[in-house]
């Protein structure tokens, strides 16, 4: 049964025993609420009362600040209330961004706390279906909203994950300091990442005022897509699927199977070893997380943000518009101006991205580069034994660097990138809820069956029931410094929940081809409903890629599923073609070469190509059925020697 499907789940808790940890007496008091929240909602009942409570305590704090403002435009007076003293500045920032949030003069992190919770970490009988085991918090009855006779002072709010919402009743003889607050926090304080809040800094300015909220098991809590149209949201089906996407368990370095988790800060000065930590990964098709290869500036993006990357305001972009998704789900595109797709970040009734926004001047970090052995290898050690000629696909270079620019909850549905090349991306600015499927059976499907069975993810919520048996899903979140690296065919989707800024890329890479010709095999298959956007560009790519074998560096592993597979695709390149595109349309100057050193590689290790397809598409390869599987390394003296005619100058 799938983790998020156990009945009586007891409450993650970040801090086993608090009595014995390094926290603050301040950094306690949050996790004592913490787990009094997380108690409280293992109740479906009151879990559904704390999040009507919330929304409506967040419609009437929005409502007074409206009415406040209002009555300080009428009568020329924005100074502070009286008895209040001088006003401070709201520092506001970006909810997008790394950044700790600064002083604040809201609401102390104090919090009405029973004080047995402030003195005793010893468990006490509680009510419920259970009083065992240590996650049981005791509760005071009148944190359960039982009415108290006593006077009631000023508290201050509380600021949990759950968002912004008033205190419990205090209690009486409370022995904490109780300090008057203003009547609403500032938006420095919600927007401080200890919270994970990433929703009520946003709602009403930059998302629709009756937007629902989601917790995810990483802990943040996140708007869901809502546009509202005569009082219907239109993008409830989008809701509904972000809802059931926000239950995935997050990736984590302890338990993933399919995900590697690296921090850059451990291979800083050991960049060779880091690539081939990664090609070790990719080449057995699991995804890999950098952190913090990068440290962004917090910012928030704007015009003038995009304009210091390069882009001007009058730039022509095709944006994705979500309520014309709902319309028509194969065109969803609008053309606008990059100043006008920024404005409408600011629209609570708009949701739209720009998926391939031209940034020529990324790509892979320097110390990875070595990763891209298309265009390493294929085009930079080619173009003298192989001049460049006349007709050159354009998307051989812009593939390899893109960005991406998201407005708050944008839901990309699951699909894996065409042409099967690896994908990379990187967040500058803003997060990412990255989610990646394998099949749990993999070891045992057929490319045949994978390519029937994979449409199902297309319509993640109405097929809910069977994922939840057939395939391993897993959340990434990537947060601005982050770098996920997933190979070909990967099976992903992405909930955007904040303005974003990403960067990006595809690559070919010599240890993944067979992940690339099974990708592009399903492609073929059910490219009008797996894929995103087809590119043209492969096949000259794939020949510079053989062309370059004579010469190769011995440093660059060879396996025999991938040495195969890159063969295949330039011999057999019509069985490539994604449904509903054209088949090439002009030969180059590279084919011949290319066909000459592939049936050399061909006779001398397989005998001939039917020879080499079986042993390719053999079932048992060491114990394994999987597809993915990457086969025997490949001899580089018997490489050279075969090849050795085809180096003479």
């Amino acid at each position: 049964m799938p983790q998020h499907d156990q009945p009586d789940k007891k409450p993650r808790l970040q801090h086993a025993d608090l009595s014995e940890s390094n926290l603050t007496e301040q950094e306690k008091q949050r996790e004592r609420q913490r787990r009094w929240l997380a108690n409280e909602k293992r109740d479906p009942a009151r879990a559904q009362e704390i999040k009507e409570r919330n929304a409506a305590n967040k419609r009437a704090w929005r409502k007074r600040k409206k009415e406040e403002k209002e009555k300080a435009d009428q009568t020329g007076n924005a100074g502070p209330a009286e008895g209040q003293g001088p006003a401070k500045k709201q520092r506001v920032s970006s909810p997008e961004t790394h950044a700790e949030a600064g002083p604040s003069n809201s609401a102390p992190d104090d919090i009405p706390i029973n004080p047995i919770l402030l003195n005793q970490e010893e468990t006490l009988p509680q009510a419920g279906p259970s009083n065992s085991g240590p996650d049981h918090i005791p509760i005071d009855p009148l944190l359960l909203n039982q009415e108290i006779a006593a006077p009631t002072p000023t508290l201050p709010l509380m600021r949990d994950a759950e968002v912004m919402t008033d205190a419990p009743e205090p209690f009486v003889n409370l022995p904490v300091e109780i300090i008057p607050v203003p009547s609403s926090p500032t938006f420095s304080t919600l927007t401080n990442l200890d919270s994970r809040d990433r929703a009520t800094p946003i709602i009403g300015t930059q998302v629709h005022e009756k937007s629902d909220t989601i917790d995810w098991s990483d802990g943040s809590t996140t708007v869901l897509p809502c546009i509202m149209r005569d009082g219907v949201n239109i993008c409830q089906e989008d809701a509904d699927t972000v809802a059931f996407f926000a239950s995935l368990p997050e990736s984590l370095p302890e338990t993933s199977k399919n995900v590697v988790h690296l921090h850059y800060k451990d291979w800083r000065t050991k960049s060779r070893q880091l690539c081939d930590e990664i090609s070790a990964a990719i080449r057995v098709n699991k995804a890999v997380v950098i952190r913090n290869i990068s440290t962004p500036e917090p910012a928030t993006l704007d015009l003038d943000y995009l304009e210091d990357r390069g882009m001007s305001d009058l730039m022509h972009v095709v944006i994705h518009d979500a309520e014309q998704r709902t319309k028509d789900f194969t065109f969803p595109h609008q053309h606008a101006t990059l100043e006008e797709f920024v404005n409408n970040i600011h629209d609570p009734n708009k949701i739209q991205c720009i998926l391939d926004v031209g940034y020529g001047q990324g790509g892979l970090p320097s110390a990875l580069s070595t990763l891209d052995s298309g265009i390493v290898n294929g085009w930079n050690q080619t173009t003298v034994d192989c001049p460049v000629g006349e007709k050159v696909h354009p998307d051989n270079f812009t593939v390899h660097s893109w960005a991406l620019i998201h407005s708050p909850a944008f839901w990309t549905h699951p699909h894996h990138d065409s042409d099967g090349s690896l994908t990379f991306v990187q967040v500058e600015t803003g997060e990412k809820k990255w989610g990646l499927w394998r099949h749990v059976h993999e070891d045992m499907l057929t490319r045949t069956h994978l390519s029937e069975i994979a449409p199902e993810l297309t319509d993640l919520y109405q097929n809910r029931k069977k994922i939840q048996e057939t395939w391993h899903g897993e959340i990434v979140t990537l947060l601005p410094g982050d770098m996920l690296i997933q190979p070909p065919g990967q099976f992903h989707a992405v909930y955007t929940p904040v303005t974003s800024f990403a960067t990006g890329g595809h690559f070919y890479n010599y240890e993944t081809m067979h992940l690339t010709e099974l990708s592009r095999y399903i492609d073929h298959k059910q490219g009008r409903t797996l894929t995103n956007q087809v590119h043209e560009h492969s096949l000259e790519t794939f020949q510079r890629m053989v062309i370059n074998l004579p010469r190769i560096s011995r440093r660059i592993k060879l396996y025999s599923r991938p040495l195969i597979a890159l063969c295949i695709m330039v011999f057999d390149c019509n069985k490539y073609v994604a449904a509903g595109t054209e088949k090439p349309k002009f030969k180059t100057n590279t084919t011949k070469p290319a066909h000459d050193i592939g049936n050399a590689i061909i006779k001398n290790f397989w005998k001939d190509l039917k020879n080499a397809t079986s042993v390719y598409r053999k079932k048992q390869i060491h114990g394994s059925n999987s597809q993915t599987h990457p086969g025997e390394p490949i001899s580089r003296d018997e490489l050279l020697n075969c090849l050795k005619r085809f180096t003479a100058l």
